[in-house]
């Protein structure tokens, strides 16, 4: 017997999509989460199994943060997160409150990385190399690839102190390419403007590895 798989098909995943339910979990204004699931998956069932939720993105207050595509194959985060996206901001406007975002910046260090080995060109990259003191480019080379400056054992809170510039305007630069499928993006599509970046605003491992703990802070207008 041959055997199917959940998403079979572009076509699939399209009426999937255009079905799903989005249901928000926890207070209306408080702490909260906002989960999108198949019509007609049992609601219970999928509070207490996550890998039944096609998308997924978290709030409180006016704070909307965590946007995360569960099954990764339906799309991109901009398209698949947008509706849980909608609910949330709707919640907050309805407060009187301008939203804002708090994006991931997944593959900020590898984006880096290729710049600093010469396959990216990358504008902040060289000007960092040219106009602004050796100790905040090397900085800004062992955030992006883990291994410690000249002289230093490990990479520590000096390295991303004299980084932290430098890095900004790196990540700055990286969310403004828009070449990016994820977080950032959901938020820039639907109405978000960046307003800043969050220095080690993520310190777990991922973070860390991922975008040297930065994160994009981005304004959404009522």
């Amino acid at each position: 017997m041959k055997r199917r798989f959940f998403f079979a098909s572009s076509t699939d995943h399209t009426t999937l999509l255009s079905n799903a339910i989005v249901h928000r979990v926890g207070e209306e204004y408080g702490k909260r989460s906002y989960i999108l699931i198949p019509d007609g998956t049992d609601v219970e069932l999928a509070l207490k199994v996550d890998k039944l939720h096609l998308a997924r993105i978290f709030a409180d207050g006016k704070l909307i943060y965590g946007g995360k595509v569960v099954q990764r194959s339906l799309g991109s985060y901009a398209q698949v997160c947008k509706p849980l996206l909608e609910m949330a901001l709707k919640d907050s406007k309805s407060q009187g409150e301008e939203p804002i975002a708090l994006a991931s910046l997944d593959g900020l260090s590898k984006w880096v990385v290729d710049g600093i080995e010469g396959q990216l060109d990358i504008e902040t990259l060289k000007i960092l190399r040219v106009e602004n003191d050796k100790s905040m480019y090397e900085a800004c080379v062992a955030i992006a690839t883990g291994i410690p400056r000249p002289g230093h054992s490990v990479v520590g809170q000096g390295t991303y102190r004299d980084g932290e510039i430098g890095w900004a305007q790196l990540a700055t630069e990286y969310v403004n390419l828009k070449n990016t499928e994820g977080e950032s993006l959901l938020y820039q599509e639907n109405g978000g403007k960046l307003i800043g970046i969050d220095h080690l605003a993520d310190t777990s491992s991922e973070g860390l590895m991922g975008a040297g703990g930065s994160m994009a802070r981005f304004q959404f207008n009522l």
